[in-house]
């Protein structure tokens, strides 16, 4: 029997609950309830730690021996991820609590523009935390050509951006600018005589950045008219910005050349691709759950489905790229088989491929999709619906999850309605 996929609504805590006059202050502004930042604020909580974990890592490396410019890729991503998440949880932070000072009456709410912006930052501080773990755990991890140097999500189309937001990227600017600080000095200290024009050319960049901080830090001042509000604004956005990238190469500078990419007879070849319909050793039931694919294999619809699956799939390469990321998790300890208390697998997913129901041991991020530790995931890929015109089904789905009847997912029948 398939397990199907569910999420429920869960309280805030550690947030005090608004009164009913806050809430009437704040429907009659128009603003929205902050209960998912504040949930996205929690659990962001933690990179702090993280950072300071592989900050160390990479100083226990330089003592070593190892310059910074001769970090291992997965080390090197590994920082430039974690300093990602950190200065996005580090803007999000400052902008909620810029609101909170600014407009304490309506603790718990915000306006519709920051809480667009803030949950821009707080939604890639997941993704970027768990590329960090798989970086951390996986010596053959890598990132897509181009993912990095990253940039940052785009500002709110509001032209001047609200007075606390203003606030509250000087705040944020200080904290990435007091830390690139001390990684560049670490990385001074580090870098040996050979790699000194690297260190040049990146010690120029950083100063560059390190100029366009001041220059705002010189210019702000509280309750500044409109029209330096918005000149702060603009220069602010220009510092933060390259503070961002340039905290990125501080990180993993190797960065700086080629975007780091190791050579191709550095990395190992020990993870093959799953093959695709059409070349050797291709298995229509590679995605299916492993425990379950004998008895699949012989029901006559499964394996209808499972043929219609490949055949109508616009990008069967997509969806093999997405199960084998998943492999790779199971593979290197990510991710393993989910479990019953009693030790029994939970089974696998009711829609096709019919793939396991699996654990995540650490955060991670399959496809798009970032994955908490211990949250349960699978794959879904169904065609279900489009001989109809439906469009072709393909996620990773996460919840808590429960028997369910086996869907052959028929291409000519529109999906049900997910409960």
């Amino acid at each position: 029997m398939g397990e199907r996929g569910n999420s429920a609504r869960r309280s805030v805590q550690g947030m005090q609950t608004p009164g009913v006059w806050a809430r009437l202050r704040a429907l009659t502004r128009g603003e929205q309830d902050a209960e998912t930042l504040y949930a996205y604020r929690r659990a962001g909580a933690q990179v702090h730690d993280l950072l300071d974990a592989a900050e160390r890592r990479r100083f226990d490396l330089t003592l070593s021996g190892t310059s910074p410019f001769a970090l291992r890729r997965h080390v090197g991503l590994e920082l430039a991820c974690t300093w990602n998440a950190f200065a996005l949880q580090t803007l999000g932070d400052r902008m909620l609590e810029a609101d909170e000072v600014a407009d304490p009456g309506t603790v718990g709410f915000v306006p519709p523009v920051t809480f667009g912006q803030v949950h821009a930052y707080y939604a890639e501080v997941q993704r970027w935390l768990g590329y960090a773990s798989q970086a951390a755990h996986d010596p053959e991890f890598d990132l897509p050509a181009g993912t990095l140097p990253a940039r940052l999500p785009e500002w709110s189309p509001v032209e001047p951006c609200p007075r606390p937001h203003l606030d509250a990227m000087i705040a944020a600017l200080e904290a990435m600018r007091l830390h690139a600080e001390a990684a560049m000095h670490r990385l001074e200290q580090a870098t040996p005589e050979a790699d000194a024009p690297k260190l040049a050319r990146l010690r120029g960049q950083f100063a560059e950045v390190l100029s366009q901080a001041g220059y705002v830090s010189r210019m702000y001042v509280p309750g500044a008219s409109l029209a330096l509000h918005e000149q702060i604004e603009d220069h602010a956005k220009r510092a933060i910005e390259g503070l961002y990238r340039v905290g990125q190469l501080l990180s993993y500078p190797a960065l700086l050349t080629e975007g780091g990419r190791a050579a191709s007879g550095d990395r190992r070849s020990a993870f093959s691709r799953t093959p695709l319909p059409g070349e050797p050793g291709f298995d229509p039931w590679a995605m299916t759950d492993p425990g379950s694919v004998d008895t699949l294999r012989r029901d006559r619809n499964a394996a209808r489905v499972i043929a219609e699956m490949w055949a109508l799939d616009p990008d069967p390469a997509a969806s093999v790229a997405l199960w084998d990321e998943i492999r790779r998790a199971v593979q290197t300890g990510g991710a393993a088989i989910a479990r019953h208390p009693n030790g029994q697998p939970v089974g696998f997913y009711f829609c096709t491929p019919y793939c396991a129901v699996y654990e995540a041991r650490r955060p991670l991020v399959i496809g798009d999709t970032p994955v908490p530790r211990g949250k349960r995931f699978t794959l879904e890929c169904a065609a279900e619906g489009v001989r109809i015109g439906y469009s072709f089904k393909r996620e990773v789905v996460l919840g808590t999850f429960h028997a369910a009847a086996i869907d052959y997912c028929d291409p000519d029948q529109p999906p049900p309605h997910d409960d």
